[in-house]
């Protein structure tokens, strides 16, 4: 039996941080108790008092486990959390004193950069990808990991298919009372849309398609339920691309008879049809959320979507039609974004959105394994700051003339600002300098954020990989 502790740094308090419920290091800590393994989990959210009080990192662990779900916030107006990881460890460090359990770094966002973050964070090892079964095998034998200094790939667990998730009654009592909805997986698939920007094919791993069977989500939910939860959300990258599950998914639910229970996830309006609208509309859904990031087709063309305008228009009227919330999600200032795309997608928003059921945002934060990354030629070590694709300045101002004012309420108007101002104060690194130019047209740079060094020691830290703040 080995001792482990997991620690969740994604609930730091950190500028523009809004923890959600640990499902991925629950994941791991049931695997690991299902083998014997003494665990506890460290959560700010659960134990506020965890954070300054750190003697429950003096017990005789043998591995010591950190999550790390983002590594900023992905917005032009916030700063990156990665000093924030590192004033942690180093006070955990301190605290420690000579005690040497193995130290293991995780998560989505550890995933991304792993390279990078491996000896920046001073981690023994790292799992880049799913956890669970490259956990089992390090606590196996820790002082065979002890000053690796390598990831190791994630791998499919078989256990997603055969185990339910019990959580721990002051975990969940904690997120509820934020107002937070609880984390619950479906199935294991790598994302089969092409989008530009995003990296979850990448986290996700090698993994054909794992699909949870449906008692062993309505267990989840019923537990989840007789625990006081009201609030669920679906974690997959996508529901619906696998839509025939999706509908046995919400059959699950209006079988499950739960009174109040709302749900969410992240949709595609493709495929969506009659059938899957009748469902979700009797469910109670709260808002689908679906994000075709522009309402350009040309522009969503060269983001990847794999469908356009005419698609989220249907998914619009059947959801309408049926009384069904839905929200639309829409990200400006990303490849070939012109002025003229900008008044297209302001056009449709106006013609068919209200205000309650846009959520607007401005920028791309490039992230690796991404081919928005290889189109700019951006190193993983160049971009582990925040780092946005390049966008033209005048484009806050296209937004607020071209939107109607009943969708320039004061809380996106604030968010607009904000990104204006954040977006005046980042340095502007010539792509010549490391990557191909964007063309003859629109700027020919990255904006690498809250960084005042000059090019040259920007560029000589990134072949270091350690790009310092």
């Amino acid at each position: 039996m080995t001792a482990v502790l997991l620690v969740n740094l994604a609930s730091l308090p950190m500028p523009g941080n809004d923890p959600i419920f640990p499902i991925g290091l629950r994941c791991i800590q049931d695997a690991l108790d299902r083998k014997q393994h003494r665990t506890r989990l460290i959560d700010f959210v659960e134990d506020p008092s965890a954070l300054t009080d750190l003697s429950w990192a003096t017990e005789s662990w043998d591995v010591i486990g950190f999550t790390i779900r983002n590594i900023d916030p992905v917005d032009l107006s916030c700063d990156g959390h990665v000093p924030h990881y590192e004033a942690f460890l180093a006070r955990l460090r301190e605290t420690l004193g000579s005690r040497r359990p193995l130290l293991v770094g995780g998560g989505p966002g550890y995933s991304l950069f792993g390279e990078e973050l491996l000896g920046r964070l001073g981690f023994d090892v790292g799992v880049v990808g799913p956890g669970e079964q490259s956990m089992l095998q390090i606590v196996a034998s820790p002082q065979k990991y002890m000053g690796l200094g390598r990831n190791l790939p994630g791998a499919r667990y078989q256990g997603f298919l055969t185990d339910t998730l019990d959580h721990p009654q002051s975990l969940l009592t904690a997120y509820a009372s934020r107002g937070g909805a609880i984390g619950v997986e479906t199935k294991r698939k790598t994302c089969y849309q092409g989008c530009v920007y995003c990296p979850y094919a990448y986290i996700s791993g090698d993994n054909g398609g794992d699909l949870k069977p449906t008692e062993a989500i309505a267990e989840e939910l019923r537990t989840a339920y007789a625990s006081g939860i009201r609030e669920v959300f679906f974690t997959d990258g996508i529901f619906n691309s696998e839509l025939r599950f999706a509908k046995d998914v919400v059959r699950t639910i209006i079988a499950a008879d739960l009174p109040d229970l709302t749900w969410s996830a992240y949709f595609t309006p493709k495929p969506f049809d009659d059938e899957f609208a009748d469902l979700l509309s009797v469910s109670n859904v709260g808002p689908v959320i679906v994000s075709p990031d522009s309402l350009d087709d040309r522009v969503m063309r060269l983001l990847g979507k794999s469908f356009d305008s005419r698609h989220v228009t249907r998914f619009i009227d059947r959801c309408r039609q049926r009384g069904v919330k839905f929200k639309v999600s829409v990200v400006l200032g990303g490849p070939g974004e012109t002025r003229e795309s900008v008044r297209a997608t302001a056009r449709y928003i106006n013609e068919h959105l209200e205000s309650e059921e846009l959520t607007l945002n401005v920028g791309y934060r490039v992230l690796p394994e991404t081919d928005m990354a290889r189109q700019l030629g951006l190193e993983n070590a160049e971009i582990l700051d925040p780092t946005f694709h390049p966008l033209d300045p005048d484009l806050f101002s296209w937004i607020i003339h071209d939107l109607d004012s009943r969708f320039l309420v004061t809380r996106r108007m604030l968010n607009l600002m904000a990104g204006r101002t954040s977006s005046r104060k980042m340095q502007k690194i010539p792509l010549g300098a490391g990557g191909p130019a964007m063309g003859d047209e629109g700027p020919e740079y990255v904006a690498l954020t809250r960084r005042m060094l000059p090019i040259a020691e920007v560029r000589s830290a990134g072949t270091e990989n350690h790009v310092r703040r």
